[in-house]
C-alpha cells in the first residue's frame, strides 16, 4: 500500500493531481488542521506509520514529516520505505539547525528513505553540508494553472515588487531602494517585518502587509518587475516567481543554488549579493522592457513544459515503480 501524507486538510488544498499517474493501491492522509508545530506533525506521523504494514511506501508532501516517519519506523522497528518530497533545509549554526541536519543526514543515508530536490544544484548543496553522496530524484515544484490573474490590471511604470514571509532579504532590498528614487518598491510582508524595517524604508517605498491572496495578486501584477533579494540557498519565493510567470512578469532575484535551476539561461536576471548589482539590472529591465517580455516568456515556457502536473507525478511515480 502507499500511503500519501499532506501537511494540511483537503479543503485548504487540494493535491490529488500527484496520484494521477498511481498505478498500484493507494490511500491519501489529509491532516484535520495546518501541522505547523512539530507536536501536530509527530502526532500525524505517527498516526500513519501504525497504519503501515511491511513493504508499504508512506510519500510525505512536507519533506521534515517524511524524516519523522523514517525516524518513527525506526523506533517501531517497521519495515517500510519513505519518500520525502523536496527536501528543504538551511545551513545555519543554531541548535535547531543542527538537530536537523542530524536528523536528515541519517534518514538520507538509508536504503528505506528516498527524497527529491527541486533542483541539481540544491541537491549538490545539500551533499556538501551534510557531508553525503544521496543520489536525489530532481523534482521541479509544480506550476499549476490557477496561478493568472482573472481581472485586467494596469501595470505602473517604474515599479518592482518583493512579496512574502520566508527567505526574503529586505535589508538589501531597502538598500537598492535608497539608490533608485524614481523607482516605486511595492512591498508585502508580515506586520512584523515592517516595524522591524520602519527605519529603512525609503519615500519610495509602498508596504502593505498581512493582505488577502487576492491583493496580493493584484499589487503583484500593478509592477513592472519583479526584484526578490534571498538570504538563503534554500527553495524560497518560489510560489511568487510561478504567480510572476503566470502574469507575464520577469523577475530579478538572487544568485542561489536554487534559482539557478530555474532562472538561468535568459529565464530571469541572477544577481550577486551586492546593491550595485540589483541597481544596475533592475534599471536596465525597467529601461529595455521588450529584453524583460522576453525572460518573462522563456520562464513561462519553461515551467509550463518542465514543471507541470503531469511531468509532477511521472516523476514521483517513476520512483515508486522502481
Amino acid at each position: 500500500m502507499i500511503y500519501v501524507l499532506y501537511d494540511k486538510p483537503k479543503k485548504l488544498e487540494d493535491m490529488s493531481f500527484l496520484t494521477a499517474a498511481f498505478e498500484k493501491e493507494y490511500k491519501e492522509i489529509y491532516p484535520e488542521w495546518r501541522c505547523t508545530s512539530i507536536k501536530q506533525m509527530l502526532s500525524v506521523c505517527s498516526t500513519t506509520v501504525k497504519r503501515t504494514k511491511s513493504g508499504d511506501t508512506i510519500v510525505c508532501w512536507y519533506d521534515f514529516m517524511g524524516v519523522l516517519c523514517w525516524w518513527l519506523s525506526k523506533l517501531t522497528n517497521k519495515k517500510i520505505k519513505v519518500i520525502a518530497i523536496n527536501i528543504l533545509l538551511k545551513d545555519k549554526n543554531t541548535t535547531k539547525n543542527k538537530v536537523a541536519k542530524y536528523l536528515y543526514k541519517k534518514a538520507l543515508c538509508s536504503n528505506s528513505f528516498a527524497a527529491t530536490v527541486t533542483t541539481v544544484e540544491y541537491g549538490r548543496y545539500i551533499n556538501e553540508i551534510l557531508n553525503t553522496k544521496v543520489n536525489f530524484t530532481l523534482l521541479h515544484d509544480v506550476y499549476h494553472q490557477n496561478y493568472t490573474l482573472n481581472k485586467r490590471v494596469e501595470t505602473k511604470v517604474n515599479t518592482v515588487f518583493c512579496g512574502g514571509r520566508n527567505g526574503r532579504d529586505w535589508k538589501l532590498l531597502f538598500e537598492v531602494a535608497k539608490k533608485l528614487l524614481k523607482v516605486t518598491f511595492n512591498c508585502v510582508m508580515p506586520s512584523a517585518l515592517k516595524e522591524q524595517f520602519l527605519g529603512a524604508m525609503g519615500d519610495n517605498v509602498c508596504v502593505k502587509t498581512d493582505i488577502p491572496e487576492s491583493e496580493f495578486m493584484e499589487f503583484l501584477c500593478e509592477s513592472q518587475l519583479i526584484a526578490m533579494p534571498l538570504d538563503t540557498e534554500a527553495p524560497a519565493g518560489l510560489t511568487v516567481y510561478f504567480q510572476a510567470a503566470a502574469n507575464n512578469k520577469m523577475i530579478i532575484t538572487s544568485d542561489t543554488v536554487t534559482t539557478e535551476g530555474y532562472l538561468s539561461d535568459g529565464c530571469g536576471a541572477l544577481c550577486k549579493n551586492t546593491v550595485e548589482d540589483w541597481v544596475d539590472k533592475i534599471q536596465y529591465y525597467l529601461l529595455h522592457t521588450n529584453d524583460a517580455d522576453i525572460c518573462a516568456a522563456k520562464f513561462k515556457d519553461f515551467l509550463e513544459n518542465e514543471c507541470s502536473e503531469e511531468k509532477y507525478t511521472e516523476t514521483l511515480w517513476g520512483m515508486l515503480a522502481e
